[in-house]
């Protein structure tokens, strides 16, 4: 198994390269403020601990769990936001983070024991999401900030290039086994297909965040929740797919509620 902190120095080594091509082959004029080295190195921060946490949760954990947790994100992105842009949900919007907040109490009556949060919460694949949940929350505050400041294109080459330099020397130094073994030929193509398939989705969502509050895009991008349920149950024959499937729709429903509000 690649560790997860080479799985993410991979992914944004790759978007990196891939939005230094964009630049050579679109001919777009790069902007830079100093005033967006903060909001860079910030999402370097987050984004490094944001995807570790996600990928061993992932790798060791129930994902129709692990899902739904982390779609608690846009909870933890409103106040960064009020902060750093000065916007926060319509009354609308408040109704869909109150459902997706009942939707993970929900998923906590399906996860063992009491069926409580701290039973669910007891689990550490949910741990580890609910943390990347926090800080995923934090970096679609901090995203925005940057992608205002200095438009999609240029913010997210210099964000990317930060992270991958940070994440490649963490790599280096706590597990260079690691990184050499992700270099083979089956890994190559696991961790550069990743890396391309995420700089594609993080484009289209730092466009949005342009357009919207982050908590709006930061739960739209949560309607993942559901099909993790799906392929949960498909996949792995994860137990309790009704609970699951009730407590990801009321999610789902919660990010229809913040779509509806913008």
């Amino acid at each position: 198994m690649i560790p997860p902190i080479v799985i993410v120095a991979w992914t944004q080594s790759v978007a990196t390269l891939a939005w230094l091509t964009f630049f050579a082959v679109s001919g777009h004029a790069f902007t830079w403020s100093r005033a967006a080295w903060p909001a860079v190195l910030g999402s370097a921060l987050l984004v490094a601990g944001m995807a570790t946490l996600i990928a061993r949760a992932s790798a060791r954990g129930d994902i129709s769990i692990v899902g739904p947790v982390y779609a608690l994100s846009p909870i933890f992105t409103v106040l960064p936001d009020a902060v750093l842009s000065g916007t926060l949900p319509t009354p609308l919007g408040w109704l869909g983070l109150a459902l997706a907040l009942a939707g993970t109490s929900s998923l906590a009556r399906g996860a063992g024991g009491g069926g409580s949060l701290r039973t669910l919460f007891a689990r550490r694949d949910a741990l580890d999401a609910l943390g990347a949940a926090v800080l995923l929350g934090f970096l679609a505050a901090v995203d925005r900030w940057g992608a205002l400041a200095l438009g999609p294109p240029s913010y997210l080459v210099c964000s990317h290039g930060a992270t991958a330099i940070l994440t490649t020397t963490i790599a280096l130094v706590t597990t260079p086994r690691g990184l050499v073994a992700s270099t083979t030929p089956a890994n190559l193509v696991t961790v550069v297909t990743h890396g391309l398939l995420g700089v594609t989705g993080t484009g289209m969502q730092t466009a949005a965040l342009t357009m919207a509050p982050a908590a709006y895009v930061n739960a739209i991008r949560r309607l993942s929740g559901l099909v993790a349920v799906v392929l949960g149950r498909t996949l792995f024959r994860e137990a309790d797919l009704g609970r699951r499937l009730t407590a990801a729709a009321l999610a789902c429903a919660g990010a229809a509620c913040l779509l509806l509000a913008h």
